[in-house]
C-alpha cells in the first residue's frame, strides 16, 4: 500500500522583514512631511493664521471621515483576491471605490461651495468678518481632503497587493515634493490660499503617478472594470461598517480643536494641534511601520491551506512589536520635549502644557496597543464588531470633549481623548476571542 502522502508544511513567514522597511519608509514620509511644514508654516504664517488653517483641515477631515474606510476596504479585498486568484479581478474592487471616493468628494465640494459663508461663520466665528479670503480657504481645503482621499484608495489597492516597496518609493517622492512647494509658496507669500492651492496642485500630480504605478503591477494592466451589482453592494456593504468606524475616528481626531477654536480662540486650536502632531507619532509609527499586517492577514485567511495558528502567530509578533515601537517613540518624546518643542513650536507656541503632553502620550501608547486586534479583525471580517467597539468609545469622549473643553480647556481635551483610548481596549479581547471562535473558518469575498 503507498502511504497517503503528507499535508504540506506551512513554513511561518517572518513578521519583521523587507516589508516592514517599506512599510516603515512609507510611514514615516507623512509625519516627517508634516514636521518639517509645521515648523515653517507656524513662523510664515504666524499664531493666528496656522490656528485658521489647522481648523479648516480638521473641517475638512470630518466632512470626508468615510473615505478613509473605502481605502482600507480597498486594501482588504484586493489582499483577498491575491490570496485566491482567478475569482474577481483587483479592477473591479479599484473601480467600485474610486467611484465611491469621487461621488461623495463631488458632493461635498458642491456643498462646501454652496454653504461656505455659512460654514466659515460657524467654524471662524468672528475671524469670518475680518478675512474676505477664509470662503477660498475652506473650499481648498475640502478640495486638498479630497484629493489625497482619492491617494489612498490607490495606495490601499498597492498595499493590498503587497507591493511595499513601490508604494514606499512612491510616497516619499509625494511628500518631499509636497514639503518643498508648501514650504517655498508659505515663505513667499504667506498666503493661506496659495499654499492650499500649491498642496492640491502636488496631489494631483502624486494621484496620476500613483494610478499609474498601480496600473503597471496589475495582472491585467487594467485599472478600471466593471463589477456587478452584487459586487459592488458588497464592498460597499462591508465599507459601510469600516466607514462608521472611520467616521467616529476622524470626528475624535477633529471636533476638539473645532471646539477649541470656537471657545479659545485659533491661538489656542494651533497650540494643540503642535502637541498632538508631535504625541501622535506614538500612535502613527508602529500602526504604519507594521501596516503590512493588514493584507498579511488578510491574505492568509483567505488561504483555506494555512491553519489559524499561522494567523495567531503572526498576530502576536506584530503586538509585541508595535508595543515596543510604541514605547520606544514615547521614550524619545518624553526626553526631547523641551527641544522638540522649541524646534517645531518656536516662540509662538512654546508654552508650556506639560499635563496635557502626558495624557497625550499616554492615550497615544493605548492606541497603539490596539493597532494589531484593529488590523486583525478587519481583515478577518468583523468590520461590525470594530464599528461597535470604536463608535460608543468615541462617543463617550466626544461628550466629554463638549463638557470638558469649556471649562479645563486645552487639559479637558486631552483627558477626553483619553477616554477613547481606554474605551479602544475592547478591541484586543474580542480579537482574542475571535481567533479561538474562527478556526476553521476562512473568510473573504
Amino acid at each position: 500500500m503507498t502511504a497517503a502522502p503528507h499535508p504540506p508544511v506551512v513554513r511561518p513567514e517572518p513578521v519583521v522583514t523587507m516589508r516592514a522597511v517599506w512599510s516603515g519608509l512609507d510611514a514615516a514620509a507623512t509625519p516627517i512631511s508634516g514636521l518639517a511644514t509645521l515648523a515653517v508654516l507656524v513662523r510664515a504664517l504666524g499664531a493666528s493664521d496656522y490656528g485658521v488653517l489647522v481648523i479648516a483641515m480638521a473641517a475638512s477631515g470630518v466632512c470626508l471621515a468615510i473615505n478613509p474606510a473605502i481605502a482600507a476596504t480597498t486594501t482588504k479585498f484586493v489582499s483577498e483576491l491575491s490570496g485566491r486568484p482567478g475569482r474577481r479581478t483587483v479592477a473591479e474592487v479599484v473601480s467600485v471605490a474610486l467611484l465611491a471616493v469621487a461621488a461623495i468628494d463631488i458632493l461635498l465640494l458642491f456643498g462646501t461651495a454652496l454653504f461656505n459663508r455659512y460654514l466659515c461663520a460657524w467654524l471662524f466665528g468672528a475671524a469670518s468678518a475680518d478675512s474676505p479670503h477664509l470662503g477660498q480657504v475652506l473650499w481648498l481645503a475640502v478640495l486638498s481632503m479630497a484629493l489625497q482621499q482619492i491617494e489612498s484608495v490607490l495606495a490601499g489597492a498597492i498595499r493590498g497587493l503587497e507591493r511595499f516597496r513601490r508604494q514606499a518609493a512612491i510616497e516619499l517622492l509625494s511628500r518631499t515634493t509636497l514639503t518643498i512647494a508648501v514650504i517655498y509658496v508659505a515663505w513667499q507669500s504667506r498666503s493661506l490660499v496659495l499654499i492650499l492651492a500649491a498642496q492640491c496642485a502636488v496631489y494631483c500630480l502624486s494621484m496620476i503617478v500613483r494610478a499609474l504605478a498601480l496600473r503597471r503591477v496589475l495582472p491585467d494592466q487594467r485599472l478600471f472594470a466593471r463589477p456587478s451589482l452584487a459586487q459592488a453592494a458588497m464592498l460597499i456593504r462591508y465599507g459601510g461598517w469600516m466607514g462608521l468606524t472611520a467616521l467616529a475616528g476622524v470626528v475624535y481626531a477633529s471636533v476638539d480643536r473645532i471646539i477649541i477654536g470656537r471657545v479659545l480662540g485659533t491661538v489656542a486650536a494651533g497650540a494643540y494641534n503642535i502637541d498632538l502632531q508631535i504625541t501622535q507619532l506614538i500612535h502613527f509609527v508602529p500602526a504604519s511601520l507594521f501596516a503590512f499586517a493588514l493584507p498579511q492577514f488578510s491574505r492568509l485567511a483567505a488561504q483555506e491551506t494555512v491553519p489559524y495558528r499561522e494567523i495567531g502567530r503572526t498576530f502576536r509578533a506584530s503586538l509585541l512589536g508595535m508595543i515596543w515601537t510604541a514605547l520606544i517613540v514615547a521614550a524619545a518624546i518624553t526626553v526631547s520635549w523641551p527641544l522638540m518643542l522649541g524646534l517645531f513650536a518656536g516662540s509662538h507656541f512654546a508654552a508650556g502644557r506639560s499635563g496635557v503632553v502626558i495624557l497625550l502620550i499616554l492615550n497615544f501608547l493605548l492606541l497603539a496597543c490596539n493597532v494589531a486586534p484593529y488590523y486583525l479583525l478587519i481583515a478577518l471580517g468583523h468590520a461590525r464588531a470594530v464599528a461597535v467597539v470604536t463608535s460608543i468609545s468615541i462617543l463617550a469622549a466626544l461628550i466629554l470633549m463638549a463638557v470638558l473643553i469649556p471649562r479645563y480647556g486645552l487639559f479637558g481635551a486631552a483627558v477626553a481623548r483619553l477616554v477613547y483610548g481606554v474605551g479602544s481596549m475592547m478591541l484586543f479581547p474580542r480579537a482574542l476571542r475571535t481567533l479561538k471562535q474562527d478556526a476553521g473558518t476562512s473568510h473573504g469575498l
